[in-house]
């Protein structure tokens, strides 16, 4: 375990022997992480956590959370072997659950998002299904979302989902399917609403004369 010239304030750290667990020049308020297992990986740099929970178990998993990171009531979990979750430079959660589990699986989250709360990533469905021949059906699989991506309240991102780059997801938004770049979708069953968009954090206010 490495703390590195972080600020930790009523929170509580677990690493067992085997593993690597790395916070440097970060601020963690009132959150819970577990490295156990073997060979397992944490890597949170120049970043802000609070009322939020990693939990990292089995074999060779991987958790990093590049410089500029906010994360608020944030459950992460990682239950294998091989998997990764990797959150890019800037990335704001207002509150997501955040679930890996299986083998060689990943969940990469790019730069600049900005993510609501309620929000729910899931890679897998953490349960087997087979069908009456005894196959697996429900394999895990990867999500992919790329930088600039703005994601509503209450938004469900499924298995297997890649969102393209400065793409907007509206709240209560249920996505089992791609989104392309700079698109607007929205709805359960999710439809595109809007093509060739971008957003920022600015909102735009008439100077009105009282």
């Amino acid at each position: 375990m490495f703390l590195n010239k972080s600020r930790i304030k009523y929170s509580w750290f677990k690493c067992t022997s085997k593993n690597s667990f790395i916070v440097n020049k970060s601020t963690v308020i009132k959150s819970r992480i577990y490295v156990v297992g073997v060979n397992n990986k944490l890597n949170i740099n120049n970043c802000f956590l609070e009322n939020s929970i990693i939990t990292i178990d089995g074999i060779g998993n991987l958790v990093e959370v590049e410089a500029g990171v906010k994360l608020r009531k944030v459950n992460l979990i990682i239950r294998g072997n091989n998997c990764s979750v990797r959150i890019g430079k800037d990335t704001t959660f207002g509150g997501a659950r955040i679930v890996n589990v299986g083998s060689d699986n990943s969940i990469v989250i790019g730069n600049n998002c900005l993510f609501a709360d309620k929000i729910e990533i899931w890679a897998s469905d953490t349960h087997a299904i087979y069908d009456e021949n005894g196959n697996w059906i429900n394999k895990e699989k990867p999500i992919i979302i790329e930088s600039n991506v703005w994601v509503g309240s209450k938004v469900t991102i499924l298995k297997g989902v890649k969102i393209g780059d400065g793409s907007i997801i509206g709240m209560e938004t249920l996505l089992t399917k791609d989104v392309k770049a700079k698109t607007i979708v929205a709805g359960n069953p999710a439809r595109e609403i809007k093509k060739n968009v971008y957003w920022t954090l600015d909102y735009p206010l008439q100077n009105n004369k009282f």
